[in-house]
């Protein structure tokens, strides 16, 4: 066998290994139960919230894959012995809307308008076809609230963060809230300037946010926990704003910003992977992030103007 072809043969071996790796964690979900009627499900992407009502379940976040929000769908009517009702979307980053495809058609779909315009502006080519019957089809501004059964489910956008349109999910019987990737516990956040998030402005969303004082709190990415849990990455994301305005002020270049910023805030903290694969969410990330909004080196990519008009 030629050099070229053991370096093709192994090329081909590496990628249908990697195939049918990233095909055996897709599967993988694991169930945690909050309590008596929520749950969250952990796979490759966002944490997926569940709520079990007497007129059906409510489900926050469809993770990567529409073959996730399949197997996500068929968990959740196993766990709750119910159809689902409500799918919510917190925002419209693909490790938390591309499982949407999986449910059915009829399905309402919960968003805020910003979130549906980035689907609509920024990862077009996917809601294309049948996946656009998936596409959020109840959408709201500030805040909406449905009424399933018993149990009460409000929908809040509390202001800018991880993006311009994220939304926060109050289970208000269960004491609880689905926060998106507004909250990324102890993993460095992916912060979409481009799509209107802001270092800056999330220390006082999360305040917003703490304002309702849950019980339980689910964020997009990481364990499940409290007030101090939520409390302690408010601090973080304030060090993090407080380091890119003394940047800004100083007129520290990126490369200044990334070796001499002394970022305290964020022991334990660990890079985001995507079954297990680094995906470039670290430190540096952060506190490039940081120092490119505080300087103004940021351009959107849909300007609420321009969505105005899709």
């Amino acid at each position: 066998m030629k050099k070229w072809q053991r370096v093709l043969l192994l090329i081909v071996f590496a990628v249908i290994t990697l195939a049918l790796y990233l095909f055996t964690q897709v599967r993988q979900l694991e169930i945690e139960q909050v309590t008596d009627d929520l749950y969250v499900i952990r796979g490759v992407g966002g944490n997926t919230s569940v709520l079990r009502t007497e007129g059906g379940a409510v489900v926050v976040d469809s993770m990567t894959f529409p073959m996730q929000g399949r197997l996500i769908r068929a968990k959740v009517e196993a766990l709750t012995g119910q159809p689902v009702a409500l799918l919510i979307n917190t925002h419209y980053h693909l490790d938390h809307t591309h499982g949407n495809p999986g449910f059915a058609p009829n399905t309402t779909v919960v968003a805020t308008e910003r979130t549906l315009s980035h689907l609509k502006v920024l990862d077009s080519n996917f809601w294309e076809g049948d996946a656009a019957l998936l596409l959020p089809n109840e959408t709201f501004t500030d805040r909406k609230q449905f009424q399933l059964g018993s149990k009460t489910i409000t929908v809040i956008h509390p202001g800018r963060g991880h993006t311009d349109g994220d939304l926060i999910v109050w289970f208000e019987e269960d004491q609880a809230l689905a926060l998106g990737d507004l909250f990324f516990n102890h993993h460095y956040p992916n912060i979409d300037l481009e799509a209107g998030g802001s270092v800056q402005a999330w220390p006082a969303t999360l305040e917003n946010v703490l304002a309702l004082n849950a019980d339980t709190i689910i964020p997009g990415h990481g364990a499940t926990t409290d007030q101090q849990g939520l409390r302690a990455f408010q601090r973080f994301m304030a060090e993090l704003a407080t380091l890119g305005r003394q940047a800004a002020d100083n007129k520290l270049s990126l490369d200044a910003m990334l070796t001499n910023s002394p970022l305290s805030t964020d022991a334990g903290y660990e890079p985001i992977t995507m079954a297990g694969i680094p995906i470039g969410l670290n430190r540096k990330f952060v506190l490039r992030r940081a120092w490119e909004e505080a300087t103004g080196n940021i351009e959107l990519k849909n300007p609420p103007h321009q969505s105005a008009n899709k």
